[in-house]
């Protein structure tokens, strides 16, 4: 498959330009949030080994996946730890990153006609550089989940005739890293690899690759595994934190799906009893005192439990609420009212990045109600703050603009997917097939457990392909149905 270079070089540089405009103004130390893998990173580079996700010296972890974190301690031993030079290179990689990624799109969809192959093209460079929050706001991970789909994608469309050398290399690859990267990329990773088993099934000698990848995918999650029975006392195959993450959305939140305040008062992170609780138990017990909790409440109500995987593939495949955070406070607090709104839960402070309303989306009666009773001595310009907040909040993301985006990176692409197939005479092309089944299994575990729009931005690779195959299908039939 022959690489459009062209196409691939223009996409680099609107991704370079879309990056530059996004970040540039912010790029200063303190200004971001390094969050889980780069407090890990840091570790890491400092000689701590994998552990601290929550700063702190809390000791070893699992509680992340470790390709995230190795590649941004790379950066940090290059760089300095949480540097703004790191900040830059760590955007420069995310650039260079979905550069690659869009590239690989290109190649794989040249043999499948050129309306397929500039429509994903064009469509996964505007969900890259349009959505808020998107793989180019600074220290996004999801470029990594991003490039390792499509290489996914185009080692699984490789595969079609005679296999070459590449893309047997790429899929073995994909299948090592997929698991160290995420749950959701070691399951596609999985489903590619059962599917390419199941078509050679009948020629041994079509079965190396697929034996050859599963090896490789057994090999790391044996040996992260290994280091975590050894490390943590407990066999962690991929993270540790699964049991707090069922019971954040299923007893935490009623309707499967956690808004950010409760997100906010439970993570370790934010909130000071948490942590202090972690510290305490460690890791292991800390995550294992979620378990009987969850599954309490499933076993109780396994309805209301299957009610919230509904919703959550609802998010997934129909609307993806978008949150973007607590909201960021513009007013200078005085200590003691800052003090007061933490204490209260309405305020997570950052340091010198300034503090969070963690109840943006509250009905402003009730929130008017607390912030008035908590006996502040700038109540009113306090309560003036969070309004001109919320209503920045309700424009974003409630506005006309925010419900389309919560189709846009869900409904939309599924639609085009069915509408391909349709157009098709349905079957789906090989391409919106395979993409269909990566994007799959890329969003299963956080159906099945805790889906937001953090885990559905990686799915904007596959869903560019969707969006391509549904082009590619509707010029068939308008050239089909201009024949005499």
């Amino acid at each position: 498959m022959g690489q459009p270079r062209l196409p691939a070089w223009t996409g680099f540089w609107v991704l370079a330009g879309a990056a530059l405009a996004h970040n540039l103004p912010r790029l200063s130390p303190g200004m971001f949030d390094w969050a889980e893998p780069g407090n890990v990173a840091a570790a890491l580079a400092q000689g701590r080994g994998f552990s601290d996700p929550f700063d702190g010296g809390t000791g070893p972890t699992a509680w992340v996946s470790p390709l995230p974190a190795w590649v941004e301690a790379a950066v940090f031993l290059a760089l300095g730890v949480k540097t703004a030079l790191s900040a830059k290179a760590m955007l420069c990689l995310s650039v260079a990153g979905l550069a690659w990624a869009n590239a690989l799109l290109l190649a794989a969809l040249a043999p499948f006609g050129a309306w397929i192959r500039a429509a994903a093209s064009a469509a996964f460079l505007a969900y890259c550089c349009l959505v808020p929050g998107g793989p180019l706001v600074v220290l996004s991970e999801a470029w990594l989940d991003i490039l390792l789909s499509a290489a996914l994608l185009w080692a699984a469309l490789a595969s079609r005739g005679p296999r070459t050398r590449p893309g047997a290399f790429a899929l073995v690859a994909v299948a090592l890293l997929a698991p160290l990267e995420n749950a959701g990329l070691a399951v596609a990773a999985g489903i590619v690899v059962l599917a390419l088993a199941w078509e050679g099934r009948s020629d041994a000698r079509r079965l190396a690759l697929p034996a050859a990848a599963a090896a490789a995918a057994l090999l790391s999650v044996g040996a992260w595994t290994a280091r975590n029975a050894v490390v943590l006392g407990h066999a962690v195959p991929l993270k540790s934190n699964s049991w707090f993450e069922l019971h954040l959305a299923n007893v935490d939140s009623s309707d499967g799906l956690p808004r950010m305040e409760t997100v906010l008062r439970r993570l370790p992170y934010f909130d000071v009893a948490e942590f202090g609780r972690y510290r305490e138990m460690g890791e292991i017990g800390y995550v294992g005192s979620f378990r009987a909790p969850a599954l309490a409440a499933i076993r109780a109500d396994p309805p209301h439990f299957a009610a919230n995987v509904l919703r959550r593939l609802g998010a997934a495949v129909v609307f993806c609420r978008r949150e973007g955070g607590g909201q960021s406070t513009r007013f200078p607090f005085a200590p003691g009212d800052a003090a007061r709104l933490a204490g209260a839960g309405e305020l997570i402070t950052m340091g010198a990045a300034g503090a969070l309303w963690t109840r943006i989306d509250a009905p402003p009666s009730s929130e008017h109600r607390i912030l008035h009773g908590l006996g502040l001595a700038q109540a009113d310009a306090i309560w003036l703050d969070w309004l001109e907040r919320r209503l920045e909040f309700d424009s974003r993301y409630r506005g006309a603009w925010g419900i389309a985006l919560g189709f846009l990176t869900a409904g939309i692409p599924a639609v085009a997917l069915l509408l391909s197939a349709i157009l098709a005479g349905g079957r789906l092309s090989p391409p919106a097939a395979w993409a269909a089944a990566i994007a799959a299994g890329m969003v299963l575990p956080y159906v099945l457990v805790n889906h937001n729009e953090r885990h559905q931005l990686p799915l904007v690779a596959m869903q560019a392909v969707a969006l391509g195959a549904c082009a590619q299908a509707l010029a068939g039939r308008l050239g089909a149905a201009k024949e005499p």
